[in-house]
């Protein structure tokens, strides 16, 4: 038989859950012939190659082992490394897979004739009931499977509009616990950043370039309702969850855009998916409307300044500048940014910073932020607004500050705050 899928199982030191998930694999409805497993050992202290070799009678199965501790990204690295098949399933070791989980990733890649695709699937996480039958090699019932124990995701879709959301920003749902994908395309973005060592976001990184490789082509990924596997309950210490902050910094460095920007605003995983389409269609509305450019009057020529919108890094601006300028290329001095994500600059850096008309697109909690940490970087922030702008409903659901003296007032109770008009502008000054 032609071996369809490859299976990629990461593994540290976690021999009995190891054992737990490749029993799983050997009662597969896919027949064991059209699929390989590769366990990545990850230089656990006792090697897992035994456990891999227990089920060499009914799997094809391998064991890779590193010596030395790599980290999650260049562990499932090395397991693709040694993959054959032209479709790559990513199965954690402490996730049991459902006897029909890889016939449905293959039928998936079977269905799309070649062309390159990402499945996501679901995973419940189990309690104690539910792991002592999977130990014992038995079927989960109902109860076991409530909506207590259900994927950690399920409530960020559960919203029409979110699942719509889902086909913009499929990325920040993209888990590698149980998801598959085509070769190619993986070998094609280099694979898991292997900078990132620690835990936490590797893969959610790793499908924001697969999404932006493709030109963010909603059909690439898919959410499966019925490729589900069971999550084993374990310990996870709670330095290896502050270890996330350090791959946070990680990828907001390396990823400076609008759509990575949005992970920073306030809300739920499902609020985030809506942030990047709604901040998406904003700025091309703005781009649409001519909104956000300078009038070229500005007077920045000496003052160290942040400016966003639309053309403003061909201000003159004082040294040590710095833009948000959404109609230029990417650069060190210019990041296609709203305004959310601010820690990579210096408490003080700036003496003003300036957004033209962005800022009205922002939601409410989002200009919150963006002012609060925005005077932590800069002592003024000005708010400039283009006269003759569009109506508010004309736009929903994106959000549009057209009452300018609303927001004045709303801010003015907690900042000094400055209205001026002049060449067809309104500038709200904040300090």
């Amino acid at each position: 038989m032609t071996v369809r899928l490859s299976v990629i199982i990461p593994a540290y030191d976690n021999a009995s859950q190891l054992d737990v998930t490749l029993g799983s694999l050997t009662r597969q409805t896919l027949p064991a012939g059209e699929f390989e497993v590769i366990v990545c050992d990850d230089g656990s202290p006792a090697p897992l190659a035994p456990v891999a070799d227990k089920y060499a009678d009914r799997l094809t199965i391998a064991c890779v082992r590193a010596e030395q501790n790599r980290g999650r990204s260049a562990n499932r690295n090395a397991g693709a490394a040694a993959a054959r098949a032209d479709v790559l399933v990513f199965l954690d070791s402490d996730t049991v897979a459902h006897p029909d989980l890889l016939g449905l990733h293959a039928g998936f890649h079977a269905g799309r004739g070649g062309r390159p695709g990402v499945l996501l699937g679901r995973r419940f996480d189990i309690d104690w009931a539910g792991v002592d039958a999977l130990r014992r090699g038995e079927p989960l019932t109902a109860a076991m499977l409530d909506g207590y124990r259900g994927d950690p995701r399920d409530v960020n879709v559960v919203l029409p509009q979110h699942r719509a959301d889902f086909q913009r920003a499929p990325w920040l749902l993209g888990f590698s616990h149980n998801v598959s994908m085509d070769r190619a395309t993986f070998a094609a973005v280099g694979g898991f950043d292997e900078a990132m060592v620690r835990w936490g976001l590797e893969d959610t990184e790793l499908f924001y370039r697969v999404f932006h490789h493709h030109g963010g082509a909603p059909e690439v990924f898919a959410l499966s309702d019925d490729a589900v596997a069971y999550h084993l309950p374990h310990y996870r210490p709670t330095r290896a969850l502050l270890a996330t902050l350090d791959n946070i910094g990680y990828v907001t460095r390396k990823h400076r855009c609008w759509d990575f920007e949005a992970m920073h605003s306030p809300g739920t995983l499902g609020e985030i998916l809506g942030r990047v389409r709604l901040y998406g269609d904003a700025i091309a509305a703005c781009r649409r409307l001519g909104l956000g450019r300078p009038a070229g009057d500005e007077d920045l020529a000496s003052t160290r300044t942040l400016a966003i919108g639309f053309g403003v890094a061909g201000l003159a601006l004082g040294e040590g500048s710095h833009t948000f300028d959404h109609a230029a290329e990417p650069s060190p001095t210019n990041w296609h940014l709203l305004g959310l994500m601010l820690q990579h600059f210096k408490t003080g850096q700036f003496e003003r910073i300036v957004n033209i008309d962005l800022w009205r697109f922002m939601m409410p909690e989002d200009l919150n932020l963006f002012v609060t940490k925005g005077l932590m970087k800069a002592d003024r922030i000005d708010l400039v607004a283009t006269d003759g702008g569009p109506d508010p409903a004309t736009l929903l659901p994106l959000p549009f500050v057209a009452d300018l003296g609303y927001v004045a007032e709303l801010l003015g109770s907690h900042f000094k705050v400055a209205t001026a008009v002049c060449g067809g502008r309104t500038v709200l000054s904040v300090r």
